[in-house]
Order: C-alpha cells, then sequence, then structure tokens
C-alpha cells in the first residue's frame, strides 16, 4: 500500500513539471488563486431532500465516472441554500493581487457528503467534503474563473439578497432558462426560485451566537447528528463521530471538473475530481436567522434542481437558517482523480 501511494504521488509531481506555462492573454477571465473574500455575507437555509436523490447525483458525478474508484456519499438527507453578498474578491497571487478586485454574490445548493477512497483496494475514509451542484454568480469573471480553474458548476443569474443590517424578508434568483426542451423553445430569463420571510412581525432576525468559526461549526455540527443519527448509521459509522466534530476550516469543496472534447462533442477531453480548502483569516460574528421562512421553487427542464435534490416543486418549508459574517480564501486545489 505505502509503495503505490508514494508512486501515485511521484506521478502527480512528474506531471505537473511536464505541464505547458499558462498563456496570459488580453481580456484574461481566468485568475490565478488562492481567492480572498472579504467581507462575505451570508444568509443559509436548510432544506429537507431526499437522500436516495442525492446518492444518485453523486454517483452521477463522482463515483460513475472514476468507476468507483472515488466514493462520495450524501451524509444527511438535506441541502442547504447559501445566498452570499462579498464586498470584495481579488487574488492572493503575486502578481495578480495588484490588478484589482471585484464584488460578487452567488447563490449555492450546498450537500455534505463523506468521500472514501481505495488504496490497494482497501477504503479509506477521507473526511467530509461540500459538494454544490448549483451555483450561481453576477459577474462572468467568478463564473468563468471557478469553472475553468476549479469546477465550479457556476451560471450566471441576478439575484435579490438582504444585507445583514435589514430585513431578511426576500431572497430571490433570476436566470436565464429553457422551460421546455424543444426546437421551437427559446430561451428566457424567469425566476428560479425564492426565499421568502412568513413571519413579518420579526424586525431582527439576526440573532448573534457565534464568535469564531469553531463554534459556529460545532453547533451546526451538534444539530445535525442530533436530528439525523439513525440515518448517519446507515450510511458511514465514522461519520457521527464527524458531525458532532464538524470543522469547517478542515471540510474542502469537492468539483467535477471536466471540458467537452472539440471533435466528438458527447465526449469530455479533460475529467478529473478536484478538491480545495477553505480557510477563514477573519470571522466576525453569526448566529440563528429568527423566523419561518419558505421556499418557492420553479421547474424548468434545463434545471431539474427539485428533481436531482428530492425537493418540492413549488413551495416548501426551511427547516433551519443560518447568518454569518467572515473573510475567507478559496486556497489552490488538488486534483484527487483523473480520467
Amino acid at each position: 500500500m505505502i509503495e503505490e501511494i508514494i508512486q501515485m504521488l511521484f506521478k502527480q509531481q512528474s506531471k505537473i513539471k511536464n505541464y505547458p506555462k499558462y498563456i496570459e492573454r488580453g481580456g484574461e477571465y481566468t485568475f490565478p488563486g488562492p481567492y480572498l473574500h472579504k467581507d462575505a455575507r451570508l444568509h443559509s437555509f436548510m432544506l429537507q431532500a431526499n437522500y436516495e436523490k442525492l446518492q444518485l447525483l453523486c454517483d452521477k458525478y463522482f463515483n460513475i465516472p472514476t468507476e468507483g474508484k472515488m466514493n462520495y456519499q450524501p451524509i444527511l438527507p438535506y441541502v442547504f441554500l447559501v445566498f452570499a453578498n462579498v464586498e470584495q474578491v481579488s487574488s492572493t497571487h503575486e502578481q495578480y493581487s495588484q490588478r484589482g478586485w471585484l464584488k460578487e454574490a452567488d447563490v449555492a445548493f450546498w450537500i455534505l457528503t463523506a468521500s472514501v477512497k481505495k488504496v490497494a483496494s482497501v477504503p479509506v475514509l477521507n473526511g467530509l467534503a461540500w459538494f454544490m451542484p448549483y451555483i450561481f454568480v453576477d459577474k462572468p469573471f467568478a463564473m468563468v474563473t471557478g469553472r475553468e480553474a476549479y469546477g465550479f458548476h457556476k451560471g450566471l443569474g441576478e439575484f435579490i439578497i438582504p444585507d445583514l443590517h435589514s430585513k431578511a424578508n426576500l431572497f430571490t434568483i433570476d436566470t436565464t432558462v429553457f422551460e421546455s426542451f424543444s426546437p421551437i423553445t427559446e430561451s428566457s430569463k424567469q425566476r428560479l426560485l425564492e426565499v421568502r420571510q412568513m413571519d413579518s412581525i420579526v424586525n431582527v432576525p439576526h440573532l448573534k451566537r457565534w464568535n469564531n468559526v469553531t463554534e459556529a461549526a460545532s453547533q451546526i455540527g451538534r444539530l445535525l447528528a442530533q436530528q439525523q443519527e439513525s440515518w448517519i448509521g446507515k450510511i458511514l459509522e465514522p461519520a457521527t463521530n464527524f458531525l458532532n466534530l464538524l470543522d469547517f476550516t478542515a471540510t474542502p469543496l469537492v468539483f467535477l471538473k471536466q471540458f467537452r472534447d472539440i471533435s466528438h462533442p458527447d465526449r469530455a477531453c479533460y475529467q478529473a475530481i478536484t478538491e480545495a480548502n477553505i480557510t477563514f483569516p477573519k470571522f466576525r460574528e453569526g448566529g440563528i436567522l429568527k423566523g419561518k421562512y419558505e421556499l418557492l421553487l420553479n421547474n424548468f427542464d434545463s434545471h431539474p434542481i427539485a428533481h436531482e435534490l428530492g425537493l418540492k416543486v413549488g413551495k416548501q418549508d426551511i427547516l433551519e437558517a443560518f447568518w454569518f459574517d467572515f473573510d475567507f480564501i478559496v486556497e489552490n486545489g488538488t486534483e484527487v482523480w483523473s480520467f
């Protein structure tokens, strides 16, 4: 087993040395990482999903392409819908850190998974990883860099996202969709989803509870572990301890990074599973978002979110809601598997 690991590491190092130099072009949309996100303000809404649907999605993105070499399993039958406003995004790369910054808003569905990898035919538990099958951003720079550098499945959207000092009563995503697939269907901009506060009597919904990321992660982890111990036991026994000791600073993002082949467009000329860590240089505050919230999710053939995640088309209650104010860095990633 040790020899196989050493050979694998040596192969990766040799492969890196043989890569051609990236050619910088005028009007470049892809900046090198890591990426610093300053003054990120997030609202996170927890939704009941369908575990079997989430497993099928993990199989489609990770397990089937790798023919079982990688194995990602959803930990819980929940997804988190996260709305984020980031005041300043910039590259921390020595050269590009001097070029400027941009504001960014993004909205994504987050799934907490456990990653298992076979080494010499022995399954080894790597830990937890966040999987985002749908993510929308408001800037082309963010979309192109995310897709090309990491494998973020990013699309463009327009949002309503309240700040942390106002009523958190309406969150929305509008994006370009195909309502139904047919030769006569023209794309159109539509309301993909919205989250509404149903009890407007709550004037100050942002209840402060956490002063650091460890405090926030441990309390959320305990909440999830208490609610779903039976599910965790069915899936992966060691994950119970991981949830009780949930550490956002040690939970990477996982991506399916791929590019279509130019000659055979039903094939991928490059396909890999990649992971990237997130670090938190500054955590200002966070807590529970008070009030009753409801999701309205629309269905389009181009965006089968309800079907793939096991959510309801139409209205669905939000189970829990949180808010955060911090700085974070998306670090350079690693290729954990490639075709």
